[in-house]
């Protein structure tokens, strides 16, 4: 499963117009080489830096005086549409941060004071009848501020003052209905990485390669296989065309071996009815066979875009176990190994070689799994899938939304582990026949025309696994041999992201509205704060003027979200959608 101009005043015009849109506008702090190497003040990209620590090796606040932390500052953007689901970013002192649907604002880190805001104008007829009218992020690099919209427009702001350098319209929104959410990634003065979203959606998935100076297209990967013919020869006559696979997180940069590690959504659709005889591409299906390169880790030439090497996670997906969600965690091991891992949304963490992809380990992250028995390293097969049968009501686990889900663990190098939410919950999934049915979401059959409706071929509903309560768990492993060093059970799934620090410290967020400072070392909690509200959003740490701050994205909403509350509705009584940055510091 892998594999290794014509008068001279209009001359005169458009060169200067060339040479300021080649320009960087600022370079004080977001030029390519603070990026690359992030100042440990800053959180630079969606991980904090490309490798996928979410790591910051700030100490001033430690267990010793972490229980003097206190709030600082709040900001509430005014809009609570999905609540708050992504990560800020900090260089040099200014916060940047994104909110649904597409807006952007940049914030005094010291004191939450707005800087600016950007709010786009997009068509509301378009973006209201996606799923993803929503943002989790942004990036930052050589004085510009990159945001995919809902809409489908890539652009680029001024950092200092929020106003558009450039605008790109990537995809055609208006007829294929998806856009982007995630961020993109800032890989280098000539090079800016971002996919579409919408595995839900009947489309060609995409992933761009752009010039971050104009928004040009430098080179585009197809995932569903475009003009590759291993990855059509796993796609049953033309399903490719309408197979999904969204890319709608940002990936991690192997500069060593000038490749981005990247994730790729589920296939379309989420389900299909053809069973055990889905990875034939004979079969009478939606989109018979493996349906390469959905559900796969892909690598990237990053000059060109071409695949390097790729992993399926879940071969022809028949239960929505996109690879897109989850980090790409770069590492050396202590045998001096290049490796990549990736908590995979099917409740595994998946240890490759960076360069070629070898499986070093795959191992599982949740207890209560029952889609596999588990990956053979010799045969690279997936074992004793299961493979529920149309109209017939199974349970799966994990369920529709993932062992692990899109809000990012980290890794810390100074304690060697990794610290991940594992969701322990199943699912009741009736996949719908040939004929159509009445679906969870979306249209009952494929639509195409006069727009793409999303398309998801099932029903189900959350429950327990079984002899259990769902229930959440942060686990701290050694990263490649998978060994459990500490783990603490949550009655109520978490759903923020973790940040560790040089502090020996973990944070993480609850849905019960508690922010919670834990050892690294033992898991044992140090402090906590209750700001009333879910978490779906990035933790991160920052310094300003010598002061560490902890900074939360807090908001109930995102499905993921949704989900939680519907499975434990007395813990979380009348919950709202709700939208702020709570910033924390010691007095």
């Amino acid at each position: 499963m892998f594999k290794w101009m014509e008068k001279a005043g209009q001359v005169t015009a458009s060169l200067a117009l060339a040479m300021l849109l080649a320009a960087p506008v600022a370079l004080a702090d977001s030029s390519a080489a603070n990026m690359r190497n992030c100042k440990d003040s800053d959180w630079c990209h969606y991980h904090r830096d490309v490798k996928g620590w979410r790591y910051s090796p700030l100490s001033q606040i430690n267990p010793c005086n972490v229980q003097n932390l206190r709030p600082v500052w709040i900001f509430q953007p005014g809009e609570s549409k999905m609540g708050m689901m992504s990560t800020p970013l900090v260089v040099g002192g200014t916060m940047f941060i994104s909110t649904n649907p597409s807006t952007v604002w940049a914030l005094n880190g010291a004191t939450g004071d707005r800087i600016w805001a950007h709010v786009p104008e997009m068509d509301a007829a378009v973006t209201s009848r996606s799923f993803f009218n929503h943002t989790r992020g942004l990036a930052v690099g050589d004085g510009r501020v990159y945001m995919g919209q809902s809409d489908g427009k890539v652009v680029a702001l001024n950092e200092k003052n929020g106003e558009v350098i450039w605008s790109q319209q990537l995809v055609n929104s208006e007829r294929d209905t998806v856009g982007f959410s995630g961020a993109g990634t800032f890989v280098s003065s000539d090079l800016l990485v971002i996919g579409q979203n919408g595995g839900e959606y009947p489309i060609e998935g995409r992933i761009f390669g752009l010039d971050p100076r104009n928004g040009n297209t430098k080179w585009i990967f197809y995932t569903t296989g475009r003009d590759d013919p291993q990855a059509l020869a796993t796609w049953g006559g033309d399903s490719w065309k309408y197979g999904g696979g969204g890319s709608w997180q940002p990936g991690s940069v192997d500069y060593k071996n000038n490749q981005i590690l990247i994730g790729i959504g589920n296939p379309n659709p989420d389900y299909d009815y053809c069973g055990d005889q889905c990875r034939d591409t004979n079969s009478d299906a939606w989109r018979p066979g493996d349906n390469l390169y959905t559900s796969s880790t892909v690598a990237l030439d990053l000059g060109t875009g071409k695949l390097n090497w790729y992993f399926m996670e879940a071969p022809s997906d028949p239960y929505d176990y996109d690879a897109s969600p989850g980090e790409y965690v770069i590492f050396t091991d202590k045998d001096g190994r290049d490796l990549v891992l990736h908590p995979g949304k099917n409740g595994f963490n998946h240890v490759h070689m960076a360069k070629g992809g070898k499986p070093v380990n795959v191992y599982p992250d949740m207890k209560n799994f029952n889609w596999t028995t588990g990956f053979n390293l010799q045969t690279g097969e997936w074992e004793n899938m299961l493979w529920p049968k149309a109209g017939e009501k199974t349970l799966v686990c994990p369920a529709i939304d993932g062992g692990h889900s899109w809000n990012p663990g980290s890794y810390n190098p100074q304690t060697g582990l990794f610290y991940r939410i594992v969701n322990e919950w199943c699912m009741w999934l009736t996949v719908s026949p040939k004929q159509g049915a009445p679906a969870t979401a979306g249209a009952e059959t494929r639509t195409t025309e006069p727009f793409v409706q999303a398309f998801m071929a099932a029903e189900w509903a959350g429950t327990d696994p079984p002899n259990e309560r769902a229930h959440g768990r942060l686990t701290a492993r050694e990263p490649v041999s998978g060994k459990l060093v500490w783990e603490n059970k949550y009655d109520v799934i978490p759903h923020s992201a973790l940040v560790s620090t040089g502090g020996g410290l973990v944070f993480n967020a609850t849905y019960e509205g508690y922010v919670e400072a834990l050892d690294a070392n033992t898991g044992k909690q140090l402090w906590k704060f209750n700001d009333g509200t879910g978490h779906n959003g990035g933790i991160i740490s920052y310094a300003v003027g010598g002061k560490q701050y902890i900074a939360v994205p807090a908001g109930h909403g995102s499905y993921v979200g949704g989900a939680v509350q519907a499975l434990f509705p007395d813990a979380l009584i009348n919950y709202e959608r709700t939208s702020s940055v709570v910033t924390f510091a010691l007095p």
